[in-house]
């Protein structure tokens, strides 16, 4: 049952997740894990490979931290979850399809400590052997290692979306916005796409949007390119999806919030609609930008553990499902601000949208909320009506999901119109 007090957070910065972290050359939006920290009891945090995973740790060693990490994964407050594969748009001659790719090893039960603690650059992170094993001793228990056959429903899912022009410009879109904001472009074009069937059956997609031009905007640290959407369709399935299993909410960076919330909306539409309703809330309040000010260096751990100390009724908030008051929250925000001592920042926009469900969330955020393989590939065998049918099943009955983050409801709301 899913109660509000763990949060599943992939920090990997890339086009979909933090790209303005990425553009600058920044592996992982440790931001993210420190203002979720905040909200949250425990986090199960994904990182994409080895030298994030690194990355990871140096933000701790570097403020001589390393026995706090420990602890915080000692404790529960920190677990880690691995995809022990990669999610890949691959090029076929201009043709694009996405795969799960799982290697021999990564295929096999229980490599994590093998595949990531051995690697070189998380050893060379930790050069005292008794630091190492400390770590191997801490992560052996607390880490969700899943595989590719776990996730195949997911990938045929994005591909039947990939199919559709009007999720393929969706998903364009937000990339596109985000991308012109962080690099002060002013209001993007809407974006369009066309798909047309081939005589050999495949399809092509074309766009109003050239996509050399936006990869050359974005910055080769982004490496945008005409499969990057493909991919972002398919991580933000298996997002969803390991939330669903983990039963737990969901803080995610921009664009990829978007995507959630839009599959979200679609899933619970398998339903009947007056069992399941996903609203938004979106104010400004009194607090620090906590992920601003950790990602530029002005915060560390210790900041973020005084405020977590302080925020436990932003939690509770969360928590307690009949009664999630608008005014409350925003109260709680000034006031761990003031006693924190730490207001660096004049407001800050707080943006989350949920679930409800069953009559079980309704009043709460009712009030709160203005609704509105040598390399095998592997996923599995899956449908992607099986994905749908999967995650609502539990959208309203046993998982209410919270997602930090923005969406476009209107807009995918047009969108399945025109699909039925």
């Amino acid at each position: 049952m899913s109660d509000h007090t763990t949060a599943f957070v992939p920090i990997e910065s890339w086009s979909y997740n933090s790209p303005e972290l990425r553009a600058n050359n920044k592996l992982i939006d440790v931001g993210l894990l420190a203002e979720s920290l905040i909200y949250y009891d425990s986090v199960i945090v994904n990182v994409g490979n080895q030298q994030q995973f690194a990355k990871l740790l140096e933000w701790f060693l570097k403020q001589g931290k390393f026995q706090d990490f420990l602890s915080l994964v000692n404790n529960g407050v920190l677990k880690i979850y691995e995809y022990s594969f990669a999610t890949a748009a691959v090029d076929n001659k201009g043709i694009y399809t996405i795969l799960n790719i799982q290697d021999e090893i990564q295929a096999q039960p229980n490599t994590f400590e093998k595949r990531y603690l051995y690697h070189k650059d998380v050893q060379d992170c930790l050069p005292h052997a008794r630091h190492r094993n400390a770590l191997y001793k801490a992560l052996r228990e607390n880490v969700i290692e899943v595989k590719a056959d776990e996730f195949g429903n997911a990938i045929e899912n994005s591909r039947k979306d990939y199919d559709n022009p009007d999720r393929n410009a969706l998903i364009v879109q937000a990339f596109v916005e985000e991308l012109y904001k962080f690099r002060k472009l002013g209001k993007p074009s809407d974006v369009n796409a066309t798909v047309t069937i081939l005589p050999d059956k495949r399809k092509n997609i074309t766009w109003n949007i050239n996509f050399d031009q936006l990869s050359d905007v974005a910055g080769k640290d982004l490496y945008f390119h005409k499969g990057t959407p493909l991919t972002a369709g398919a991580i933000c399935n298996r997002l969803v999806l390991s939330a669903a299993r983990l039963n737990c909410d969901l803080y995610i960076g921009q664009p990829m919030s978007i995507l959630v919330g839009d599959k979200l909306y679609e899933s619970s539409i398998c339903l009947d609609k007056s069992h399941v309703v996903i609203e938004e809330l979106k104010e400004k309040v009194e607090f620090p930008d906590i992920r601003s000010l950790i990602n530029e260096g002005h915060l560390g751990l210790d900041e973020i553990l005084q405020i977590r100390n302080k925020a436990k009724k932003f939690r509770q908030w969360l928590q307690v499902e009949s009664d999630r008051d608008r005014d409350a929250i925003i109260a709680y925000h000034h006031e761990v601000a003031k006693e924190s001592g730490i207001v660096k920042a004049t407001r800050k926009a707080l943006n989350l949208f949920g679930v409800i469900g069953g009559g079980a969330l309704g009043g709460a955020l009712g009030n709160v909320m203005s609704g509105i393989e040598g390399a095998a590939i592997g996923g599995g065998a899956g449908s992607a009506a099986g994905y749908l049918l999967d995650l609502a099943s539990k959208l309203g009955a046993d998982w209410k999901p919270i997602v930090f983050g923005t969406w476009f409801k209107e807009r995918i709301d047009k969108t399945l119109k025109r699909e039925t």
